[in-house]
């Protein structure tokens, strides 16, 4: 009989293991605390590149969210937000979008659009 372990990575690590005779049971370990913090004011700061986490913009307005090193931007819902590859970001329809920010495979940080919510 073989005996199998899976482990799932998330905030926790999290095994699951089947005994010899068949029963399952999970344990979840905590591998280093995790702390969570809530800026007052709407900006991140990451490898000394400074840059705003939300912004309100309108239909067909243009912004620009250009990053100094970044390498890529990447928006969750294109029918929101469209961005381009200078930081560029246009707004497309009413909704909230999430433009990722990367340094080759590195996330540098991200900005929430809002856009025609005021």
């Amino acid at each position: 009989m073989k005996l199998k372990k899976s482990v799932v990575s998330a905030l926790s690590i999290s095994a699951l293991t089947l005994s010899l005779t068949g029963v399952a049971s999970a344990k979840e370990i905590n591998s280093s605390p995790t702390e969570v913090k809530n800026s007052p004011i709407s900006s991140l700061q990451n490898n000394n590149v400074q840059f705003k986490s939300t912004v309100y913009i309108k239909s067909g307005e243009t912004i620009n969210i250009a990053v100094p090193g970044a390498t890529r931007y990447w928006t969750n819902k294109q029918s929101v937000a469209y961005v381009d590859q200078y930081g560029n970001v246009r707004g497309i329809s009413r909704g909230q979008a999430v433009i990722t920010i990367y340094k080759g495979l590195n996330v540098l940080g991200a900005v929430t659009v809002y856009v025609d919510l005021y």
